[in-house]
């Protein structure tokens, strides 16, 4: 399979998650975002790398929240995407953004205070 078809059904999958999440009542004020989808090139695997704002809920009720969608969401992407097979949802965090916030921890420690010159 071409890897230009595994990005358009990543993408597509990505989208529909994206509208499952902001609908879900049982994921209110977690505040998810869906940052990617890798699908495995026999379509029959997806992971899902997800980060959330939400300090107060902890990483593991995350995915137990997600995990218990998975079936009811495989079936929606089945019903609007008409692909071959169904890929199976893997949840992960993505660990990318918080590396990142790290990042701009160190260098914001690294930085001199600037002088107020007058």
């Amino acid at each position: 399979m071409s890897s230009r078809r595994l990005v358009r059904v990543s993408e597509s999958i990505r989208g529909v998650l994206a509208r499952l999440v902001s609908r879900e009542r049982t994921l209110e004020g977690m505040l998810l975002t869906i940052t990617g989808v890798e699908v495995s090139p026999d379509l029959r695997h997806a992971t899902v790398f997800i980060s959330h704002l939400d300090g107060r809920t902890p990483d593991e009720q995350i995915l137990h929240d997600l995990n218990a969608l998975k079936e009811e969401w495989q079936s929606e992407i089945n019903k609007t995407l008409h692909i071959k097979y169904t890929p199976k949802l893997h949840f992960k965090f993505d660990e990318a953004q918080k590396r990142g916030d790290r990042i701009l921890q160190i260098m914001s420690e690294l930085e001199p205070p600037s002088e107020n010159k007058g």
